[in-house]
């Protein structure tokens, strides 16, 4: 059996352990740490908003450079915001922006062909569109990261009240995530028992028959996993709201984050409409 899927799932469920559950990077003595998660949310979700409606490379780059700062601020490895984002993300949002280079009007840059009478250039528009929506996008998700990296997850998810979530969707929204963490862990077992009890190789037509019936077993325990975990919850007096022993309380310090983040926010806005 080849390797490649449960080397993958395995990749998968040990980054989402890693990187949620752990809450490693939450306990480090940085800013963002020490910040009342509301305030990080807020800011957070300021400066997506700013990074989204720029219109202008230099706007972005700016918002950017403040995430790193929040990122050095905060005690983060340089490693995670910038190896972890930019890897992997500007190919996907390259590949995304690609037509867009050869579509949209402007100044020929670069000439690759022509199909029939049409000449198939690279225009200045289109180039700097392109590098925009990749530079926005590793921004956008560098923040996110940084929103989660520097907050637990429960307080995370008791953070989004300010944005008046209703209840039942944060409830089952972190239940998901926790479970989807659990069924990794099931599909990882499922793989190792397979190879433990494999000697040689496996045709085509054996292996697709295991993963069918595997994914029938794997729904069925999925559907008794979730009854089960219901029950458990209901008889410890789950009704519908779950309640976590910290309490939020702003401090000076975090209205002063949230007041400069703010201030910087309109900045960017007004610099962004002057370049226009």
């Amino acid at each position: 059996m080849s390797s490649f899927i449960p080397k993958t799932i395995s990749g998968i469920s040990q980054t989402v352990e890693r990187t949620v559950f752990s809450a490693e990077h939450a306990r480090f003595p940085g800013l963002l740490q020490g910040t009342d998660p509301r305030a990080k949310l807020a800011m957070v979700i300021l400066l997506l908003l700013a990074a989204s409606t720029a219109r202008h490379l230099v706007v972005v780059i700016g918002v950017y450079l403040v995430s790193l700062l929040f990122a050095r601020l905060s005690l983060l490895p340089s490693s995670v915001l910038l190896k972890g984002v930019w890897l992997g993300m500007p190919l996907f949002a390259a590949i995304v922006a690609l037509p867009t280079v050869f579509t949209m009007p402007g100044r020929a840059l670069l000439t690759v062909g022509t199909l029939g009478d049409m000449q198939i250039a690279v225009s200045d528009n289109g180039l700097s569109s392109a590098i925009l929506l990749v530079v926005r996008a590793g921004t956008s998700v560098s923040l996110g990261l940084l929103l989660v990296l520097t907050t637990r997850w429960t307080d995370l998810l008791k953070s989004l009240r300010i944005l008046h979530v209703p209840d039942a969707f944060i409830v089952v929204f972190g239940m998901t995530y926790r479970y989807l963490f659990l069924l990794l862990h099931a599909v990882n077992g499922l793989f190792l028992a397979r190879a433990s009890r494999t000697v040689g190789p496996i045709e085509g037509r054996e292996q697709r028959r295991w993963i069918a019936s595997t994914t029938g077993v794997l729904v069925n325990k999925s559907f008794k996993m979730s009854e089960d975990v219901y029950q458990a919850m209901v008889s410890r007096g789950f009704t519908g709201e779950i309640k976590t022993l910290a309490e939020f309380r702003m401090a000076d310090r975090d209205w002063l984050l949230l007041g400069l983040v703010v201030v910087f926010v309109a900045s960017t806005m007004l610099l962004d409409r002057g370049l226009a």
